[in-house]
């Protein structure tokens, strides 16, 4: 006993030097995320580039037209013509002969204005290339300084080694003595998504071995809330001090179900879709329509998916991964093809669900065999979302709900009042099983006497379950 007396402050001695040093290494991570950061979102690169309005286009297209013109002595532009038809080429977007003739005689003027039209056209694309450059670089680094002020938080009071609530620090210590686990600490993480994350320095100390899982149900019945051991650390609890993380179980689960059918059976589903838990915590489900049917469309709307897994997958904000997805769309230079993108993601925990459309049709929510038509604002391609509110829809959804999203091939196929017959359809079905749902919205709307395939057709469903 006198040995483990003396060898228990050499350990408290060495875990409180390691903490130090740990600190001061996060602490300078912190400080290049930060500084970064700023460098990222500073404005000295946009303060740089300055605009080039409609006066300024018109120079250019003097310089060209104008110069080597035989009558150019004759009816040089003087600098009302050159304001006035600046301020009509950026009030319009553009020129016509009329707008010309009215503030300058020009004997050339349809030469003169398409030039105009052209290089403006040009101007507004750079212009605009320009901006999302800009806006790229913030959001980039709006991501670098908040995990800047994560690492800053987990570090200044949000964990901590010293005990918060010592009645169920001793709580916990005495039931798991219970079963021959010796915890030496307790400490609490508080996590503002998932709760109260717990980590024990424990050890077995004789008898059979004991997994994490085992110890997680232990602790479930202290706290009578489920937990779950964290991923990637031991499957079980060995001889020695060691620390094993807990945190609270998913309250939510999901179960889908899918129905696809392309337009041509020869070619590919020019939607694409996906469906799963992204990362802890998060069910994501989307479905992209590429503009068309087939092959090419098929690649438009595979790579909207793909883009948007990857951002949500590295643990990007949804409100940011739709503003990177936004200037990405805005630097595409075959501007008449693009896909677009219904989005849904539920908070397994929470059991809220945000709903984002990019061009999509509305989806359908059946709760207690009542039907509720969730229509959202429908996003245009290409829109600004760093200036402006990206529309979320945020939902609370209960257990048993049943949520059906599609294409708009679905809707193209039906008559007149195809959303109000699909959601009558769904009212009318007496089956839970999300597969189930689909087979048979499927086989209704394919059955119908009006029924004409105009397009590729996706009909998702996700039935959303509580596990206590």
């Amino acid at each position: 006993m006198d040995i483990l007396k003396k060898i228990r402050p050499e350990e408290q001695d060495f875990l409180e030097d390691f903490q130090e040093m740990v600190v001061y290494h996060i602490k300078q991570m912190q400080q290049c995320l930060l500084t970064a950061g700023k460098l990222f979102c500073e404005e000295e690169e946009e303060k740089k580039e300055t605009k080039r309005c409609g006066r300024n286009v018109l120079e250019s297209v003097i310089l060209k037209e104008c110069v080597g013109c035989r009558e150019y002595q004759n009816c040089k532009f003087t600098i009302a013509d050159k304001d006035k038809l600046g301020n009509i080429i950026e009030k319009q977007g553009g020129l016509s002969y009329a707008d010309l003739k009215q503030c300058h005689p020009c004997k050339n003027g349809q030469d003169f204005i398409e030039e105009a039209n052209q290089i403006y056209e040009r101007e507004l694309f750079i212009r605009g290339m320009r901006h999302h450059m800009v806006q790229m670089r913030k959001i980039i680094g709006n991501q670098y300084m908040k995990a800047g002020q994560v690492l800053g938080d987990f570090f200044d009071g949000k964990m901590s080694y010293i005990h918060k609530d010592d009645q169920l620090c001793s709580k916990i210590k005495k039931e798991f003595e219970k079963y021959n686990l010796k915890i030496w600490d307790v400490c609490f993480y508080e996590n503002p998504q998932k709760g109260r994350q717990i980590y024990l320095y424990l050890k077995k100390k004789r008898g059979s071995e004991i997994s994490t899982r085992q110890a997680a149900a232990l602790l479930s019945r202290i706290l009578k809330k489920k937990m779950m051991p964290l991923p990637q650390q031991k499957k079980l609890v060995k001889n020695g001090y060691e620390m094993y993380g807990f945190t609270p179980e998913d309250k939510f689960y999901v179960i889908s179900g899918i129905r696809t059918a392309a337009y041509k059976d020869e070619e590919k589903n020019g939607d694409c879709f996906s469906i799963g838990k992204i990362r802890e915590g998060r069910y994501v489900a989307m479905i992209s329509d590429g503009m068309g049917t087939g092959n090419e469309a098929n690649k438009e709307s595979k790579k909207m998916i793909e883009v948007m897994e990857d951002m949500l997958g590295a643990g990007i904000e949804e409100e940011v991964c739709i503003q990177l997805l936004d200037s990405i769309i805005a630097f595409e230079t075959e501007k008449e093809k693009y896909a677009t993108l219904d989005f849904f993601q539920l908070d397994l925990f929470a059991g809220i669900g945000s709903f984002f459309k990019i061009g999509a049709c509305p989806c359908l929510l059946k709760r207690k065999d009542k039907v509720e038509i969730l229509v959202g604002e429908r996003t245009v391609v290409g829109m600004d979302l760093f200036q402006s509110r990206i529309p979320f829809c945020r939902k609370k959804m209960e257990s048993e709900d049943l949520l059906v999203m599609f294409s708009d091939g679905v809707l193209d196929c039906m008559p007149q009042n195809n959303i109000e017959t699909l959601a009558s359809f769904l009212e009318e079905m007496d089956v839970v099983r999300p597969q189930a749902v689909a087979d048979r919205l499927f086989d209704r709307i394919t059955n119908m006497e009006e029924y004409k395939k105009k397009d590729d057709i996706t009909i998702l469903v996700l039935g959303i379950w509580d596990r206590y």
